[in-house]
């Protein structure tokens, strides 16, 4: 009876330590993850070489970046060489150039790009002088960085969504680097930014979003970003590493952890934007930016009457066509501020 007890004991402590080695450590992480994943071939263009003369675009001159007065927006797939801006894409690029004329809005190209034959509704951009397509060439941009031993090492390969986590890790980046404001290229801008900049936007009553940021250079929360991406990025999470970092960055900054008490005062002077401000349709109601009933429309569109952009949640919304000349209030939005790329198409957008 006596060893019988022995051993359930024995067995229970070496249950315990177990569980307490994979609770304070890596270990569930390495379990967890995948060291490559397999998804990591989404992301092979990043290894292939710059070649600048056999290149569509230039490479980024980091010296020519204005410090806090550009806006940026990051493309992260691999399409063989092309350029592939749908024109929605092109539509968010176009409304960020209209109405921040003094701003220089660049387009961040993770790609290696070989064809410099472009859609039409790309080249209609060329109308506008402050916008600027640009490659990073991923293998060498994030030296000089927090970030330079993370990719380095190949974390971002571990990721089961690595083009969504490579645009995180980049927008975090490039606000480290140069200040500004960074966008998702399914935000259409409704107001310009003027001044404006050190905000973000809350998506609801708990969670910063990732798809508006601005941050000016060197400031604290930039900082505080890219070590949040540094030491917890996690690939198996779809949300950790793009609305978790600002939202545990500003957590930290403001001492608070509700969104609700994150008031300028509370964050010294870093704004936090009610949803209205960028996401006035919660993504669960993202049809209704493609409405076509007539009181439907008149209630979004006064919805967004207070708004600075809309963000139209094209993970949910891609497939779901926009009939040109149509008043769906996307169309409305797209016709108002996007007119160039807009009148490109003939049928859908």
């Amino acid at each position: 009876m006596f060893r019988k007890k022995k051993y359930c004991l024995l067995l229970l402590l070496t249950i315990f330590v177990l569980l307490y080695i994979i609770v304070t450590t890596d270990l569930y992480e390495l379990l967890m993850v995948p060291r490559i994943s397999s998804a990591s071939v989404e992301i092979l263009c990043y290894d292939e070489p710059t070649d600048l003369n056999n290149s569509a675009l230039l490479l980024l001159d980091e010296r020519l970046v204005a410090k806090n007065n550009s806006i940026f927006f990051v493309e992260t797939s691999c399409n063989n060489g092309n350029l592939l801006l749908n024109p929605r894409q092109a539509c968010a690029l176009e409304s960020a150039a209209k109405l921040n004329p003094g701003h220089m809005v660049y387009l961040l190209v993770a790609s290696p790009i070989k064809n410099n034959f472009f859609q039409e509704h790309i080249n209609r951009l060329s109308v506008y002088k402050n916008i600027k397509l640009r490659h990073v060439d991923m293998n060498t941009y994030f030296d000089n960085t927090p970030l330079k031993k993370f990719y380095r090492k190949k974390t971002l390969k571990s990721s089961l969504w690595p083009q969504s986590h490579a645009s995180d890790i980049l927008r975090y980046a490039t606000l480290w680097k140069f200040g500004g404001i960074y966008l998702d290229l399914d935000v259409v801008l409704l107001k310009p930014f003027n001044n404006l900049i050190n905000f973000a936007g809350a998506e609801n009553d708990y969670d910063i979003a990732a798809g508006v940021l601005s941050f000016s250079y060197k400031h604290a929360v930039a900082n505080m970003s890219i070590e949040d991406v540094k030491y917890n990025f996690k690939g198996w999470l779809w949300g950790n590493n793009g609305p978790g970092v600002i939202t545990r960055s500003l957590q930290k900054y403001c001492q608070v952890n509700e969104v609700s008490k994150m008031t300028v005062e509370q964050c010294n002077g870093f704004r936090i934007f009610p949803p209205s401000a960028f996401y006035p349709i919660p993504w669960r109601k993202w049809k209704d930016y493609f409405t076509k009933n007539e009181s439907e429309i008149e209630r979004v569109m006064t919805t967004l009457n207070d708004s600075i952009a809309i963000h139209v949640w094209n993970f949910h919304s891609k497939a779901l066509n926009i009939t040109v000349g149509s008043k769906q209030p996307y169309a409305i939005l797209a016709s108002r501020f996007c007119p160039e790329v807009y009148s490109s198409l003939n049928d859908i957008f």
